[in-house]
């Protein structure tokens, strides 16, 4: 189950799957050579994490979001990233966020960092709230230079621990949220259009 839950939640997060595309637990079973029940178990562990949708008799769909939606995964991102930074020690704080790869991607570089932000903060929680909302968002980060141009200072900016940090924070997800639309329509536009 584990090695199933692995490889569809990082399907997930690369954008594998179009918005509201069924995923069929058989035909994924298949594709992964496994038994259909432990990828049925990750796919409901994901529907948990909110990180697939699950309906009674419809089964298990890749998440749609509405523009609305994906402005309110924006905030709440900024509401639990904020909350870290203001509960945890600065030095850790800054033990956590240093060093992070500069040759990844943008997108990738963010998620590494928000999921740091969210291994410092003392708040179990808190740290398991913002790694979900890392992987959920990964996909429209990874559209986000297409919308809103490179944002890698705005991210050096809001990972320099002092006493702006919130505030640059709220920004950076303040810009999402205004673009939310244009983000999500690269995203449809963009995913591939695997429908398992």
């Amino acid at each position: 189950m584990e090695r199933s839950y692995r490889m569809l939640r990082e399907m997930l997060r690369a954008g594998g799957f179009v918005p509201g595309a069924r995923l069929d637990a058989n035909r994924l079973a298949e594709e992964f050579g496994v038994s259909m029940t432990p990828v049925r178990d990750a796919l409901n562990r994901l529907a948990g994490e909110r990180l697939v949708d699950a309906s009674a008799g419809d089964g298990f769909h890749a998440p749609r979001f509405t523009d609305s939606g994906l402005r309110h995964l924006y905030e709440w991102n900024a509401a639990i990233l904020t909350m870290a930074v203001r509960t945890t020690p600065p030095a850790a704080l800054a033990e956590a966020i240093a060093n992070v790869d500069g040759s990844d991607s943008l997108a990738d570089r963010t998620s590494v960092s928000f999921d740091r932000i969210g291994d410092a903060a003392p708040n179990a929680e808190l740290r398991g709230a913002i790694h979900a909302a890392t992987v959920r968002l990964h996909p429209f980060r990874i559209v986000e230079p297409a919308a809103l141009g490179s944002d890698s200072e705005q991210l050096t900016r809001l990972l320099a621990v002092d006493a702006g940090q919130a505030q640059e924070i709220r920004r950076y997800h303040l810009r999402r949220m205004r673009a939310a639309s244009d983000i999500l329509r690269l995203v449809e536009a963009t995913t591939s259009p695997n429908t398992l």
